[in-house]
């Protein structure tokens, strides 16, 4: 490591700078730290990618076109997807790919800095299994699987996919991993770890005397292993956080842009960004430092790029309550329909390492980004979502319905309308919700502050799915019988 003194640091005019590490970040002096999942410790063993008797997506017997039409892997097989094989483009998607119980839909591992494996897809059902990796066998290649569909269009392959259609279709535009004993979807992405942590020193920002060095060259509480040219989030040092007053700030790190240096014996992360932050960010001994998150992942589940609202303006409007002078709007933002993924019942999930970007449909029942419904408890103790990012959701991060012993443990959400970790009905019990980050946070049709789903005559409606969702938080929980440690949250509208 890079030895540094607090003498290379820089100076602000209250005088010398000091790093503030883990044990003195908190007022209490306490605050656990994420711990390393048991698994990056060993080498990868029976992974599904190199199993013997595979057959390949483009064999002559399979081979399936890309024209929007569906595709029915053959009972009983093993199919893999290798880089090069698929024929779908953004602009030709496959059609609904369905894996029946005895069959199996497999993603190879071209290594770290290979060629991405990218399907176009109108959705897939999971009655047999969806295999990226194992347990014990993450990928290290780069993956994308685009979910495609638009808002009301009827003139295209996406026209199946209207928002009235997406409330009775499980599959529509989504991974529907259906209530069959022995469906699983398996999804295990390369570890990066931690997955958020902490300033050990402010970000000045552009106004600050400071040497513009600091703007883009952070200091972390954690030594972290995050990749060059990934994407991080640094959550807003502001009270208010809106989409029309927004602090939080979006960065890439540069190559060779991640180290772990010792200042004063203490090691602490450094990531260089390709562009300065442009917004003070706060880091204060004893009290509290904004958050770092990771957003970027070598596999990624996304909906296309028709998925974003068109109906995103005004950003803000006059407020009818005291204390704001602007609010976020009713009436906009209510039209997001990205890709969704769902786990029902006897099924399996178990989603490591995955990056989930335009995802969840506004409004539209049980279309998340993740979604575990009516989730039997055996299943749920060996399912699990961990060490995964989503962001720009129109609907959630992740909701937990009727579902038992399930990990979510280290994720990243950001960029979230509604609640992002949500305890759907409140039965919910022994799930380990831990080590989370949720940031920016929207209310869905306007804000309001309520403490319940029922407020005056604020009640359901074809622009309000979930009242509760006027007043999103980053954690609503709805069960004190489950494990809730160590998570963060920036912004929203319940606390």
């Amino acid at each position: 490591p890079i030895e540094f003194t607090n003498q290379w640091m820089s100076s602000y005019a209250d005088g010398e700078e000091t790093l503030i590490y883990h044990d003195i970040s908190t007022i209490m002096n306490y605050q656990p730290s994420m711990p390393l999942p048991h698994d990056a410790r060993y080498e990868p063993v029976d992974c599904p990618h190199l199993e013997a008797g595979l057959i390949e997506w483009n064999d002559p017997s399979f081979a399936p076109p890309a024209d929007g039409s569906d595709v029915l892997i053959p009972p009983s097989s093993s199919v893999i997807i290798r880089v090069g094989q698929l024929t779908s483009t953004p602009e030709s998607p496959y059609g609904r790919i369905t894996i029946p119980e005895s069959s199996r839909l497999i993603f190879d591992d071209t290594g770290a800095g290979g060629p991405t494996v990218e399907l176009d897809t109108l959705g897939i059902t999971v009655e047999g299994a969806l295999e990226a990796g194992s347990s014990t066998c993450r990928i290290e290649g780069n993956i994308k699987i685009t979910l495609h569909g638009e808002y009301g269009n009827t003139d295209s392959v996406s026209d199946r996919h209207l928002s009235d259609a997406a409330a009775t279709d499980m599959g529509l535009k989504g991974i529907f991993v259906s209530n069959v004993e022995g469906a699983r979807m398996d999804i295990h992405g390369k570890l990066y770890h931690p997955t958020w942590t902490r300033l050990a020193a402010a970000v000045p920002g552009t106004v600050s005397s400071a040497p513009s060095v600091r703007n883009s060259e952070l200091f972390l509480q954690d030594c972290v292993n995050w990749p060059d040219n990934g994407k991080i989030i640094v959550t807003t040092s502001h009270v208010k956080d809106t989409r029309g007053y927004n602090f939080n700030e979006e960065a890439t790190i540069a190559n060779s842009g991640v180290q772990c240096v010792v200042v004063d014996g203490r090691g602490y992360g450094k990531i260089t960004l390709t562009s300065p932050l442009e917004h003070y960010h706060h880091a204060g001994e004893k009290e509290y430092q904004c958050e770092v998150g990771l957003l970027s992942r070598n596999i990624v589940i996304q909906g296309n790029d028709k998925s974003d609202p068109i109906d995103d303006t005004p950003l803000e409007c006059d407020s009818t309550s005291s204390g704001w002078t602007k609010v976020p709007c009713p009436d906009t933002f209510l039209t997001g329909l990205g890709g969704h993924t769902i786990v029902v019942g006897q099924a399996q999930g178990r989603l490591r390492g995955v990056e989930f970007h335009r995802m969840g449909m506004t409004n539209i029942m049980g279309r998340y980004p993740v979604h575990f419904h009516h989730h039997d408890p055996e299943s749920g103790s060996v399912s699990m979502m961990t060490d995964c990012s989503v962001h720009r959701s129109y609907f959630r991060a992740i909701s937990i319905h009727d579902a038992f012993n399930l990990k979510v443990e280290r994720n990243t959400a950001f960029d979230i309308s509604g609640h992002a970790f949500y305890l759907e009905s409140g039965v919910e019990e022994y799930n380990y919700v831990q080590y989370n980050l949720a940031a920016f946070v929207h209310p869905i049709n306007g804000a309001q502050i309520m403490p319940s789903n029922v407020v005056g005559n604020t009640l359901q409606s074809d622009k309000i799915l979930v009242p509760a969702d006027h007043s999103a938080s980053g954690f609503y929980i709805s069960n004190a019988h489950n494990y809730v440690v160590g998570n963060a949250a920036s912004g929203g509208w319940a606390g």
